[in-house]
C-alpha cells in the first residue's frame, strides 16, 4: 500500500470527523461515538482496496453506520442480560434456612424412631397408606387382612407417632 492512499483516507476522515461524530451520536449516543469512530478508522485503514474507492467519505459513513448498529445491538444484549440477572436477585429463595433444615431432619429421625417401635404389620399398613397412597382395601388385599384391621393399624400408628412427636 503506498503512502499516498492512507493520506487520502486520513484527510477525508479528519475533514468529516465532526459530521461523522454527530451521525454516530444520533444512532447510539455521544458516549459511544468516539469508540465507533476509532473502530471505523481502524477497519478502513486496514483495507487494501482503498485505491478503488471512488467515494471514501461514503465508505466512512457506511462503515460507521454499520458499526453503530453493531454497537447498539451489543448494548441491547447487555441490557437484556443485566435485566435477566437482576430478575434472579428479586426471586425469593424458597429453600428453608439451615436451622429449619436441621429441625426438619430431627423430626424425621424422631418419626423414624417412633415407626420402628410399632409392630411390623401396623408399621407396614401405615407406610403403605401414607407413603404409597394405597387405599384401605388395597392394603388389606396386599397384607391379607381385613379393611377394619387396616383401619385400626393406621389409627394406632398415627396415635403413636403423634404422641412420640409431641413429647
Amino acid at each position: 500500500m503506498s503512502q499516498q492512499h492512507p493520506d487520502r483516507l486520513t484527510r477525508v476522515f479528519l475533514g468529516a470527523r465532526e459530521t461523522l461524530r454527530q451521525f454516530v451520536s444520533r444512532r447510539i449516543g455521544p458516549e459511544e461515538a468516539d469508540d465507533v469512530l476509532q473502530d471505523t478508522w481502524l477497519r478502513l485503514s486496514q483495507h487494501r482496496e482503498q485505491e478503488d474507492w471512488r467515494e471514501p467519505r461514503a465508505m466512512l459513513f457506511a462503515t460507521a453506520g454499520n458499526l453503530s448498529i453493531d454497537r447498539w445491538r451489543w448494548q441491547q444484549r447487555q441490557q437484556t442480560l443485566v435485566t435477566e440477572e437482576a430478575g434472579w436477585e428479586l426471586c425469593p429463595d424458597e429453600r428453608p434456612d439451615p436451622a429449619t433444615c436441621l429441625e426438619q431432619r430431627r423430626q424425621v429421625l424422631r418419626l423414624d424412631a417412633a415407626l420402628a417401635e410399632l409392630p411390623p404389620a401396623c408399621r407396614q399398613a401405615f407406610l403403605l397408606n401414607r407413603l404409597e397412597g394405597l387405599s384401605h382395601r388395597e392394603i388389606a388385599q396386599q397384607l391379607g387382612i381385613s379393611c377394619k384391621t387396616v383401619q385400626r393399624h393406621i389409627e394406632k400408628a398415627l396415635g403413636h407417632c403423634l404422641q412420640r412427636l409431641g413429647d
